[in-house]
């Protein structure tokens, strides 16, 4: 979710992948995600009608043990990129609420790895973070949260409660995940 490859959600992510066992890919804005067209395909089909690098996203989903949302916090809201890439996850809740049919995804854990300047304002973005997770099949109760929420005084690399507490997430997780 964050446009700044060396800023402060990179940070999180960088100790986050450090602590972390097994296969990861990250995905950005710079994969070439389009957001959300609301064209409705997905609520009669499966999938979704915009051909783009979110079909291998969606193959990821289906094979993948969990699911990182990382974003800055913006105007006390996810990143505009984060939102995007959220919003293709359409297709699950279409399927789930028009379709009345059962998630094809597995039941996953997440983690929300959150980055901004004033503590307090990360509470909307955890919630929407939590209700896309949901879409992934990721229970509340399965998410992780870590934020660095004083990013304009101390940057997220600094911030070594922050950084920890995003290592022992990928720790805890890595040790929930069977081996392949």
């Amino acid at each position: 979710g964050s446009p700044r490859k060396h800023g402060d959600t990179h940070a999180l992510i960088d100790a986050f992948v450090s602590g972390l066992d097994g296969e990861y890919r990250i995905v950005s804005r710079e994969d070439g995600i389009s957001p959300c067209i609301d064209c409705r395909y997905c609520w009669t089909h499966d999938g979704c009608a915009v051909q783009d690098a979110m079909q291998k996203v969606y193959a990821d989903l289906a094979d993948c043990d969990a699911v990182v949302l990382a974003s800055p916090v913006w105007f006390s809201s996810l990143s505009g990129p984060a939102l995007d890439i959220g919003s293709r996850l359409q297709t699950y809740f279409a399927r789930r609420f028009f379709r009345h049919l059962p998630s094809p995804l597995t039941k996953k854990r997440g983690v929300i790895l959150l980055a901004g300047a004033q503590p307090g304002t990360e509470l909307g973005p955890i919630a929407n973070a939590k209700t896309i997770l949901g879409l992934a099949n990721i229970a509340k109760d399965d998410i992780t949260v870590v934020c660095s929420m004083h990013t304009d005084t101390i940057p997220a690399v600094m911030d070594t409660a922050a950084l920890d507490a995003a290592r022992a997430a990928a720790c805890a997780l890595s040790a929930d995940i069977p081996p392949a």
